[in-house]
């Protein structure tokens, strides 16, 4: 008696479950590997998305710094009450438009 004829009149329940094991192993291991690419793609996006925050954020500390370092002097206070207040010179001809 061969091998192969020995090992083939032997199915043992081990043998069985063996390879049903192996499939559901497989099977977990595909499954885990889609969740964990889904899970990495979503925590970039939202990485991606914090960064461009932090950028416009950056942006607006800039500008605000810009303001407070700015000298107190005609100009500026012109500055502020034409962006702020928006207010002009007597003299002045104001063109109103609907872009913003």
């Amino acid at each position: 008696m061969t091998a192969r004829k020995y090992f083939a009149e032997k199915k043992t329940a081990v043998s069985r479950v063996v390879p049903v094991f192996l499939a559901f192993l497989f099977a977990f291991s595909v499954i885990f590997f889609l969740w964990s690419l889904m899970k990495y793609n979503k925590i970039m996006e939202d990485k991606r998305e914090d960064e461009a925050y932090i950028e416009q954020l950056n942006d607006e500390i800039e500008q605000l710094q810009y303001l407070v370092d700015a000298p107190l002097d005609d100009a500026f206070k012109i500055r502020i009450a034409r962006e702020k207040l928006g207010m002009c010179f007597p003299d002045e001809i104001i063109f109103h438009t609907e872009l913003e």
